[in-house]
């Protein structure tokens, strides 16, 4: 009821009030956008489901209220707002600086053979599969094809790890594989991004010009982790000389838009910039406040993530259209997908050798695609590459793995 009530006064309190309609109209937008997400993703974890679950079901409520008889358009008035467009491109540069901050590339480097070939199988084959669905239904083979697979190739270990974590399991032998193979994909989903959104928005597709994309893409990983690695330690010292901690924030949100910038400079896509400032300071801890007490860095830009990606995830589910739903080939495509998405990254659980592992266990961990799935669906959408159908449709698929991965995780959990 408080629902539609808003909705239905957000215009006219708009026009009535004294200061400015795009101060009050984005206002009121925000506080009905947040105040729902934060109801539903309580819901969501009392639920035993991620809260990110509750904040895209809020958005998806939001974007369907026509379906009611409220004429309330929340996409339009989206799209309409350069503040809302803004801050949601922001928070795109903020959960992939948060991406990398949580990739820890000397685990990395030492990761065993296991989890390696279980992150290369879980990016191959829904790629692979993803292709071969496409030109099976006819949705393309193209870019929208690839940017399809890419979406089903990347594992939320956020969503997984909290589950290990809550049973105490993080530090078994098939837990170490699960999150060492998620955080993986995440780095090879993030080239793949880079590569895909640098031939989208170049439009260079010819051999040459896409061999040029991916050297370009690794040079310019390689380039900015050797330079930032010696430069970035005298950075830290004089920062360290001011003992408040809001430096560090200030200090986190201008070197994500600063190496956004830098990618965007050098022909990729910023969130690839992004990412790469999170991966320079992943591990380093802060000194702040008169306690020269230790804080991580996720802790000190919590406040302004929270907010930003609160809103990012509300907007992508206010762009799913469930008229879709209506309609027989959707359903065929989410449920094409959704058993593309979980066979494919089940599968990869059978690369492990060696005794001691759940291999259905580890596939299943495998399974939740969450944000940085999120984030490929939500740049080819803005891009034009997904026609609203076909992104309705991913966003469900995403939504469903990420509740369908714990369901089948929580009774191998004792052969961990």
């Amino acid at each position: 009821m408080w629902l539609a009530l808003a909705a239905i006064l957000l215009p006219q309190l708009a026009v009535a009030s004294g200061v400015s309609e795009t101060f009050t109209r984005t206002s009121l937008l925000l506080i009905l956008m947040i105040t729902l997400a934060d109801v539903c993703g309580f819901i969501f974890e009392r639920l035993g489901m991620a809260e990110i679950l509750g904040e895209i079901y809020a958005g998806i409520l939001l974007g369907n209220l026509a379906l009611i008889g409220i004429d309330f358009d929340l996409s339009a008035l989206l799209r309409s707002s350069e503040f809302m467009v803004y801050s949601s491109e922001l928070a795109l540069v903020l959960l992939l600086f948060l991406v990398g901050l949580e990739s820890d590339m000397r685990a990395l480097l030492k990761v065993g053979s296991n989890a390696l070939a279980v992150a290369a199988t879980g990016v191959v084959l829904p790629v692979a599969l993803g292709l071969g669905a496409g030109a099976l239904l006819g949705y393309g083979t193209g870019v929208e094809g690839w940017f399809v697979g890419a979406t089903l190739a990347a594992t939320s270990v956020g969503i997984t790890a909290k589950l290990l974590g809550d049973n105490g399991l993080v530090n078994t032998r098939s837990a170490r594989v699960i999150l060492g193979a998620a955080v993986i994909d995440d780095v090879i989903g993030i080239l793949l991004l880079a590569v895909l959104a640098s031939v989208v928005v170049s439009g260079e597709v010819s051999p040459l010009d896409l061999l040029w994309i991916i050297a370009k893409a690794l040079l310019f990983f390689a380039g900015t982790l050797f330079v930032g690695q010696m430069v970035m330690p005298g950075v830290i010292h004089i920062i360290s000389l001011n003992k408040h901690s809001s430096v560090w924030t200030g200090f986190a949100l201008c070197l994500a838009l600063a190496f956004a910038q830098m990618a965007h400079f050098a022909g990729l896509a910023p969130l690839i910039g992004a990412f790469v400032a999170g991966l320079l300071l992943d591990d380093v801890d802060f000194h702040v406040g008169d306690a020269l007490q230790k804080h991580r860095l996720e802790e000190l830009v919590k406040p302004i993530s929270d907010i930003m990606i609160t809103i990012f995830f509300v907007g992508i589910g206010a762009q799913v259209r469930l008229q879709a739903l209506l309609e027989p080939q959707i359903l065929l495509l989410i449920a094409s997908l959704t058993v593309v998405a979980v066979l494919s990254k089940g599968a990869a659980g059978y690369m492990v050798r060696g005794e001691g592992f759940d291999r259905p266990g580890i596939g299943f961990g495998m399974i939740p695609r969450g944000e940085v799935g999120l984030v490929f669906a939500s740049f080819a959408f803005g891009h034009h590459i997904f026609s609203p159908d076909m992104y309705s449709a991913l966003v469900l698929v995403v939504l469903i793995t990420t509740m369908i991965g714990p369901v089948l995780l929580k009774p191998r959990l004792a052969r961990f």
